[in-house]
């Protein structure tokens, strides 16, 4: 058992059943043997996992079910949520867990990646989650209802147009973003595509000294 990755769970307020958080240490546990023939994500124990790459991606859970919440209230069928460049599975599949009622896509070009996290999809048994192994300019436009990501630095004007395209009228755009001054500058670079956004701040548990935000674009 991960006892920071049960601690954090609980200081973030989220409901997640036994069933839940077992799937979370199997994807810990994956991940570890996985980094021993590659670096897969940067963490050396299952407690950096737990805390730097599970429950980074957790600590929006809640922003990002809202926005999920507010779609819906405006349409009567099922949400694709799309992690983009998913590399590890982060943010996705901790976000796929907490909300097992959505429907997630990985997006993932590297295939050694994608086989990985076919693999974690298989041994979590999620349901709920698909592995697209394609560069993210290759998925449909128009397709996601919300796009999340952890991946692009800096996020520039390729990347926002890129983002936009896929996204359906409605939808959001959910970045996980560090320093408030290196959003407000990377945001003013893309002021002509995206004019507004909402910058939620973020507390990751054992991680509180690190600014942490949630950037919210509306398509």
């Amino acid at each position: 058992m991960t006892q920071k990755l049960h601690e954090g769970v609980n200081k973030l307020g989220l409901d997640m059943s036994q069933e839940q958080m077992d799937a979370l240490e199997t994807y810990i546990q994956l991940v570890l043997e996985c980094n021993k023939t590659y670096n897969l994500i940067r963490a050396a124990t299952a407690e950096e996992v737990a805390v730097n790459h599970v429950l980074d991606s957790l600590a929006a859970a809640t922003e990002i079910k809202k926005l999920a919440q507010k779609i819906k209230s405006n349409k009567d069928e099922p949400l694709l949520i799309a992690d983009i460049g998913s590399g590890g599975g982060c943010p996705g599949i901790p976000l796929a867990v907490f909300m097992p009622e959505e429907n997630f896509v990985l997006v993932e070009r590297m295939e050694r990646r994608c086989r990985f996290l076919e693999d974690a999809v298989t041994q979590m048994k999620l349901k709920n989650v698909r592995v697209d192994c394609t560069q993210a300019d290759a998925v449909k436009s128009h397709s996601i209802d919300i796009e999340v990501f952890r991946a692009f630095h800096p996020f520039d004007k390729k990347i926002a147009g890129l983002l936009l395209d896929k996204l359906k009228k409605g939808g959001f755009i959910a970045c996980y973003k560090a320093r408030s001054e290196k959003i407000q500058a990377e945001m003013e670079t893309v002021k002509s595509q995206i004019p507004s956004y909402q910058k939620i701040p973020l507390t990751v548990p054992f991680l509180e000294d690190h600014e942490r935000n949630l950037v919210v674009i509306e398509g």
